[in-house]
């Protein structure tokens, strides 16, 4: 009761939020009281893959649930037509304004800060500060949460046992992966050089890891229900949580549908990588493997129209990525290959299309890619593909398809190399083949209707679990 109230505040108070959103909205209850699904989603106004799958689902819920409210609980300080407007622009989504109504958060600093250390434990903490201030402004009928802050998860049931937490899991906070690399001493971007060269420093992240890992479990099981975007962050989430049962696989919806008509004919010899300039992206790797290419075939080294050409796509969050990508093109000056290599930051979705569209092979290095939407549209858009063989690319994308393989998969510098010449040079009548197998698996398997079809299987019990509770209510207030 004392956390309830701490959290939540009075009735009273309660009463005035729901007030104000009842005043805000109009769902449909001819047939259906209505019904309140908070989502915890603080950058509804991103444009990523995140925001797509958040979209989506409030699209499904308006055309099946009209009765539902989707109160989204927002850090971008936009109001709701604004903020339904970029979502028109951005995903091509016509949402009723009817039933959205947008909570403003004033705390979403607690999970934007980059803490310099225990980054985990204390953006999970801000988590639990932020989803309380949620909670505090208007506590609904149903917890979803998108973004993977499973510590949201039991604040809400020690508040009150008739929310069911809904959790969509893109990436698990902790995986026995990130576990791995620091017990073997490895460096890399979630484990420092400096840490990974001291036995003393490393033994301490193992042990904080682990406890994290357990806490991060704990507060998982408390999920109602429980969707991953891929079976890599599948197979990791049901080994944390230890929820198989409640948990599905559910592939984030691709907008394919232009890419899919785009013609094979002309295409130019251009290896094409389409990634944010993230350090984990591992876009070094790629410029060393053109680089390795053009050395087994010295012959390809002036760079006229004919001659391949790497193109190198990404946004830039901040000025850190910039440096990245500025480090890029110091690397393949280094190497000799300047001239033939392209980096293009934030370009315009329109030029991305046409490298898309004239693009032969395509090329995305990140190791334990959770899914890979990127991947996707590279196949979607008829570019002959090289993965790296692990996590989402590996498990669900580039895999055989029942009448041929969709795509390639590599994990060194070398073996990437033997891709760009295998895409490059392959035969016009296997590259036919493998295309029209990779376009069919990005429209279908990947598709928005697959989505949203597995969404309602998912979503259906919770309504029905809320039927079930407001019946006994009633027959309870009866029997009184």
């Amino acid at each position: 009761m004392t956390i309830r109230f701490l959290t939540t505040g009075t009735d009273a108070h309660q009463n005035e939020c729901k007030a104000k959103v009842q005043a805000a909205t109009k769902p449909d209850t001819s047939e259906h009281e209505a019904y309140y699904a908070g989502f915890f989603h603080p950058y509804p106004n991103a444009g990523g893959g995140g925001e797509r799958v958040l979209w989506t689902m409030i699209k499904a819920i308006q055309n099946k649930y009209p009765f539902v409210v989707c109160v989204i609980y927002s850090g971008d300080k936009v109001d709701r037509d604004t903020l339904l407007q970029n979502v028109k622009s951005k995903f091509g989504m016509d949402i009723k304004p009817e039933t959205i109504y947008v909570v403003e958060l004033a705390g979403r600093s607690w999970v934007d800060n980059k803490y310099p250390r225990l980054t985990l434990l204390l953006q999970s903490i801000g988590s639990v500060v932020l989803a309380s201030e949620a909670l505090n402004k208007f506590m609904p009928d149903i917890f979803i949460e998108t973004v993977g802050y499973a510590f949201t998860y039991p604040l809400v049931r020690l508040v009150t046992a008739k929310i069911p937490a809904v959790s969509y899991t893109h990436y698990p906070s902790i995986s026995s992966d990130m576990q791995t690399m620091v017990s073997s001493r490895e460096s890399g971007f979630n484990n420092d050089a400096k840490i990974a060269q001291s036995p003393v420093l490393t033994y301490l992240k193992s042990v904080y890891y682990q406890a994290f890992a357990h806490a991060y479990a704990f507060a998982g099981s408390f999920a109602a229900t429980i969707m991953t975007n891929s079976s890599w962050t599948h197979g990791h989430i049901v080994k944390l949580f230890g929820k198989p049962k409640m948990t599905q696989v559910l592939y984030p919806p691709c907008d394919t549908k232009a890419l899919v008509e785009f013609p094979t004919s002309n295409r130019m010899p251009f290896v094409v990588s389409l990634a944010q300039f993230r350090p984990e992206k591992n876009h070094k790797t790629q410029v060393e493997a053109f680089a390795k290419f053009l050395d087994s075939n010295t012959g390809l080294k002036l760079p006229t129209t004919s001659y391949p050409m790497m193109i190198m796509l990404g946004g830039a969050r901040n000025i850190e990525d910039e440096a990245r990508a500025e480090e890029l093109r110091q690397l393949a000056k280094r190497l000799g290959i300047e001239r033939q290599v392209h980096v293009i930051v934030n370009a315009p979705w329109s030029q991305v299309l046409e490298w898309l569209k004239f693009g032969r092979v395509g090329m995305h290095t990140m190791k334990d890619e959770h899914f890979g939407i990127n991947v996707v549209e590279m196949l979607a858009a008829g570019l002959l593909t090289v993965g790296h063989d692990s996590a989402g690319p590996k498990l669900d994308i580039i895999t055989p398809a029942k009448t041929f393989p969709v795509g390639m998969v590599a994990k060194s510098a070398d073996e990437f190399a033997k891709m760009i010449q295998l895409g490059l040079g392959m035969p016009e009548i296997t590259a036919s083949a493998m295309r029209k197998a990779a376009r069919h698996a990005a429209a279908t398997k990947f598709s928005e209707a697959a989505f949203v079809a597995g969404f309602y299987k998912r979503f259906n019990p919770v309504i029905r679990w809320l039927d079930y509770q407001r019946s006994d209510e009633d027959d309870d207030d009866e029997y009184e």
